[in-house]
């Protein structure tokens, strides 16, 4: 809306109006005749402004400063404080020393001696040959004929023959022993089999082979000397099964050792010095040796022929007297 100067009066009026109600006015004052006014045409009202928008422009913006702070908070307060964030103290790590001379695990090892021949009693120590850092396991593949500690001494304990065997990692290395029996013994037989014995007398005593003679001595109280053979130190008896025997030795105070000489082929169990007769197949044998003063002597266990004509048994190959008959007269039994 705005308003219109009248030319006529002069006077500023709404440009709702068509005339100037002024000048209407004034005619009508001086004409005599009274005029209506007209209304004014309303206009609309305007809307109380709202305040909603204001209002969620401030929310925001308090919710962008609250966002700055959580995220800027320590920098904004060492800004406008003037201090420094306190520095933790650093130590630095040691730097690990390399080794210098790194050892790789070897592939392949060899040992110092790839054959050895010792006599019984005899040592000898093997050796890796190359450098390694890993441990060596030593093993014996027979015991009974040589031994082998952790640091390789190798022992020869009966005659025969073993293989060491060394191993690092997954490599191996071996080396065979053969072990001979001292001299003065008799090597006849096999060298391994049950070692199971006694030890009786002096163990220090060194004697004459050809001097001794082995004896047995049954439950039933007989004693006797077992029958010699060609071979010095080897003597032979015959046996039935059931028979129990202990095995003696004269001509010298030393020590016995009694060992079943390889297999006893199932003609006898040794216990110590105790023979046990159990075989009945005729003709089989078995030796069990003695061993005395660093010599070894052999009692032959022999499971007796039947005889023929008589269909009996022949006893023992030895000549018996029970301990109690003081008699000197030796009775002399068959003799297979």
């Amino acid at each position: 809306m705005s308003l219109i100067k009248c030319k006529k009066c002069g006077e500023m009026f709404s440009d709702s109006y068509k005339t100037c109600p002024f000048c209407e006015e004034d005619d009508a004052y001086y004409g005599g005749r009274a005029t209506k006014r007209r209304r004014r045409a309303e206009t609309p009202r305007r809307k109380a402004p709202s305040i909603l928008g204001p209002v969620v422009v401030l929310v925001l913006i308090l919710l962008v400063l609250l966002v700055v702070w959580l995220l800027f908070g320590d920098q904004i307060k060492t800004a406008i404080g003037g201090q420094k964030p306190p520095v933790e103290d650093v130590i630095p790590e040691p730097t690990p020393t390399p080794d210098p001379d790194p050892v790789e695990p070897a592939d392949t090892i060899t040992l110092n001696r790839a054959v050895l021949a010792l006599d019984v009693g005899g040592k000898e120590t093997l050796k890796v040959n190359e450098e390694t850092t890993e441990t060596c396991a030593w093993s014996s593949s027979d015991p009974a004929v040589v031994t082998v500690s952790d640091t390789g001494e190798v022992t020869a304990v009966a005659a025969g023959s073993a293989v060491i065997t060394a191993k690092v990692g997954s490599a191996e290395a071996t080396c065979s022993v053969t072990v001979k029996a001292a001299e003065g013994s008799d090597t006849t037989g096999s060298t391994t089999g049950s070692t199971t014995g006694s030890t009786t007398g002096n163990t220090t005593a060194t004697v004459d082979i050809s001097k001794l003679t082995i004896t047995a001595t049954s439950e039933g109280g007989y004693e006797g000397d077992l029958a010699s053979t060609s071979e010095t130190g080897v003597f032979e008896m015959s046996a039935k099964a059931g028979e129990v025997w202990t095995l003696g030795l004269k001509g010298t105070d030393a020590s016995v050792t009694w060992a079943m000489d390889g297999d006893s082929n199932g003609v006898c169990k040794l216990e110590g010095a105790k023979v046990t007769v159990t075989g009945t197949s005729s003709g089989r044998y078995a030796t069990i040796v003695g061993t005395v003063g660093g010599g070894t002597v052999k009692a032959i266990i022999r499971i007796p022929t039947i005889s023929v004509r008589t269909a009996e048994r022949p006893s023992v190959l030895c000549v018996f007297r029970r301990k109690t008959q003081k008699s000197t007269t030796k009775t002399p039994r068959p003799v297979v």
